[in-house]
């Protein structure tokens, strides 16, 4: 009997503990041969949704990578409200607004500090029962916490000013009837079975690099997330601009791992000022075409994931229209034929790194090949369900280093710009032969002609 009690009380107090246990997710990040490198953030969206279940998306920022799930979480429709801290819009542009739920009227102490603790504003005041909203103002492109004190408790919210403001001051803005509303604490819309799709991010001298992935909760774990793109590469400079790029050998060809950027003049927006004969430069989301620095100094304002907040010229380099390829190349290095880019693929199909797992032994390019996912970049693809699509599992692509990045521009109506599109130097009927990588049609490298007023990426190869 006493064996029983006691094998009892060892089985209640070990399930009373393991399930008295918060879930917790850390996330860091390594490079293509395993080594440590800064996560920059990373953005968790809870990727299916159920009845009663309310969707749920956080954005997680260096040194802060780790989401808790905690074991007391509780989940119904509440008749009043609870105490509670929730942010607007966030992040922000130094200002946003806080709403603080209160079950009755109490008085709060209201602080706002950096990440270091030190408080830069705050007050203290009664406030209502139901909502009332706080007026954030934030002068420095940081993190801050802000933290409401009163007798049902203390609770914080992160807040991130993206770029700045004018000072630092919260100040009351009212208050409104509490809405019912689903009562959560902390992370409770999250739970063990759930799946999270995550966006992990890197940057890197400039560069952002972008890993996609889905991870299936079922407790506590290490996630280490590894980024293909991210490896060891030789380097040469161009002494034209100064410019440092990374190349790699493929076979017995030695090829840029990233377009050129070389830019002796700057065009606007390609759809509206391109020509067939003088030549033209552009870079991606930058319209003006008035100044040099502006250029390669612009930031993308295009909203969310990839491109937000990137630099445009340093992550996509220059488009140049077929002119300007004339002489673009530095000094030791030149456009490839069409026939360099097929000696490109013949390589890769007959030494192993088709995507279907198949190896070729011919030297034609039309047969058994599925070399996309080898040239193309891990990041900024649109995911797809296509099998050996570069959308397909974004992270099994660039086996090679060739990092091909999406996006181009194409001022005429046929092209699907879902892809990264690079000049040959080979002429063609009223223009020149060039190549693609296509999300979501071809598992080999589009091949096709274009005017020469279309704009286009530069890949150079050695001499």
């Amino acid at each position: 009997m006493k064996n029983f009690i006691s094998i009892l009380f060892f089985t209640v107090f070990c399930t009373s503990y393991i399930f008295s246990q918060d879930t917790r997710l850390t996330f860091t990040a390594v490079d293509n041969d395993g080594n440590f490198v800064q996560l920059d953030s990373i953005r968790a969206e809870k990727y299916f949704s159920v009845v009663n279940t309310p969707w749920w998306s956080e954005m997680l920022r260096y040194p802060d990578t780790v989401i808790v799930i905690p074991a007391t979480s509780v989940q119904d429709f509440a008749a009043k409200a609870d105490f509670d801290v929730m942010a607007n819009e966030n992040p922000f542009v130094g200002k946003t607004s806080v709403v603080v739920n209160m079950p009755a009227e109490s008085t709060a102490n209201i602080s706002l500090a950096g990440i270091d603790g030190r408080v830069v504003a705050s007050f203290s005041r009664n406030l209502h029962e139901g909502g009332n909203q706080i007026e954030v103002n934030t002068k420095d492109a940081k993190p801050y916490i802000l933290t409401v004190a009163c007798k049902y408790g203390t609770k914080s919210v992160k807040l991130l000013n993206a770029e700045g403001g004018t000072a630092n001051s919260l100040s009351y803005a009212g208050s409104f009837d509490y809405i019912q509303q689903s009562k959560l604490i902390a992370n409770d819309s999250l739970s063990v079975g759930d799946t999270l799709w995550l966006q992990a991010f890197v940057d890197i001298d400039g560069f952002r690099y972008m890993l996609q992935k889905e991870h299936i909760i079922e407790g506590s774990a290490d996630i280490v997330l590894q980024f293909a793109d991210i490896r060891h590469y030789e380097t040469f400079t161009d002494e034209r601009d100064g410019n440092v790029y990374r190349y790699v050998q493929i076979g017995s060809q030695v090829w840029m791992a990233e377009n050129l950027r070389y830019l002796p003049s700057i065009n606007g927006n390609p759809y509206f000022d391109y020509s067939n004969s003088q030549p033209r430069y552009y870079v991606f989301n930058y319209f003006t075409g008035e100044s040099l620095e502006e250029a390669k100094n612009h930031i993308c304002d295009i909203y969310g994931g990839y491109y937000e907040g990137i630099n445009s010229y340093r992550q996509f380099g220059v488009y140049y229209n077929g002119p300007a390829t004339i002489g673009a190349c530095p000094s030791g290095w030149h456009l490839p034929t069409d026939a360099e880019w097929t000696q490109l693929e013949i390589y890769l199909q007959n030494n192993g790194y088709n995507s279907n797992g198949t190896n070729d032994n011919d030297e034609d390019r039309e047969t058994n090949n599925f070399t996309a996912k080898a040239l193309a970049s891990g990041c900024g693809w649109e995911l797809n369900d296509n099998s050996f699509a570069v959308g397909n599992n974004p992270e099994e692509n660039n086996s090679i280093g060739f990092c091909g990045y999406p996006w181009c521009y194409f001022p005429t109506s046929e092209i699907n710009l879902g892809g990264a599109y690079w000049w040959t130097d080979t002429d063609a009927d009223a223009g020149a032969y060039y190549r693609a990588i296509i999300n979501n049609t071809s598992y080999s490298l589009y091949r096709d002609s274009a005017p020469y007023r279309s704009a286009m990426n530069v890949r150079c190869v050695r001499d």
